[in-house]
């Protein structure tokens, strides 16, 4: 993604809490956006920017009618982040308080800059087409085994170098794996050498918040869970011979809108398989 420096102002302001500085950001056009995550802000959505995919494909959600902060608070929840267009200023500033200030913010080109699909698959033997194909994915690894269990798990990552960051954290180890890329937005890793090496719950209640430090994730209850799914599912399948990481790189949000027509490129990805079956999953 592209670094932007922005040359602003803050201010002071009076809240219940005392005084404090923030940036309302009041020089950006109306065509220029700034998404806080986790109510700071991150990234700079600018529709001058015609050829960005991402604008396209908020301003398709638009032209349909949709709020611009709806679509941006629906693709934060997909991320499992708090993204919003508005700041929390709402005490009243104090007058002839402005500093200057620059800040760097990120231009995103893409939704895949991101958005990265990330599903653990528990196998004795597996084809690489198996992977590409969503069709032969679900009817080979989301059949119930005899425990009611499926033979995957689940999570999406909003920054590639957050990939690396999970194995860390779930095996406690950092090292270099081979990549198998099998289209362009999808790859493969084969992470066997590492069954039976993760962590166990007892120290994912201890080391949590350290994940949250290093990855910059929301501190919450899905977050905790996903993590918590992903050690369980990792512990029932300490028998297979094999462990595989699917990353798909996500350039089209699930969530966006329809339109009229039911045509669009969105559209066809909101209703693709894969994702109907594993949204029921992560709620």
């Amino acid at each position: 993604m592209k670094k932007i420096s922005l040359d602003t102002e803050s201010y002071l302001y009076d809240g219940e809490n005392g005084k404090f500085r923030a940036i309302p950001f009041f020089e950006l056009s109306i065509d220029e956006w700034v998404i806080y995550q986790n109510q700071e802000p991150k990234y700079l959505l600018n529709f001058n920017y015609r050829e960005s995919s991402f604008v396209k494909q908020i301003s398709e959600s638009m032209e349909q009618g949709v709020d611009l902060e709806e679509i941006i608070k629906k693709y934060g929840i997909y991320l499992g982040l708090e993204w919003t267009t508005k700041h929390n200023i709402t005490s009243k500033e104090i007058p002839d308080s402005q500093k200057h200030e620059k800040v760097e913010l990120e231009l995103i080109e893409s939704f895949g800059d991101v958005a990265n699909e990330l599903i653990f698959i528990a196998t004795d033997s597996y084809k690489q087409s198996d992977l590409i194909n969503e069709d032969e994915l679900l009817v080979k690894y989301m059949a119930e085994n005899d425990k009611g269990f499926y033979c995957l798990e689940s999570m999406v990552i909003d920054r590639n170098k957050n990939i690396g960051k999970l194995i860390e954290f779930l095996f406690e180890v950092k090292m270099e794996f081979s990549e198998i890329r099998l289209s362009k937005d999808i790859s493969v890793y084969d992470l066997s050498t590492l069954i039976g090496k993760n962590i166990d719950l007892k120290q994912l209640e201890e080391d949590y918040q350290n994940w949250i430090k290093i990855s910059g994730r929301n501190n919450t209850m899905d977050e905790y869970g996903t993590l918590l799914g992903l050690i369980s599912f990792l512990e029932r399948n300490l028998g297979k011979k094999q462990l595989i990481l699917r990353v798909e790189n996500k350039i089209l949000c699930p969530t966006t809108y329809k339109n009229n027509g039911g045509n669009s490129a969105e559209t066809k990805n909101s209703n693709n398989k894969i994702w109907s079956k594993l949204k029921s999953l992560w709620s």
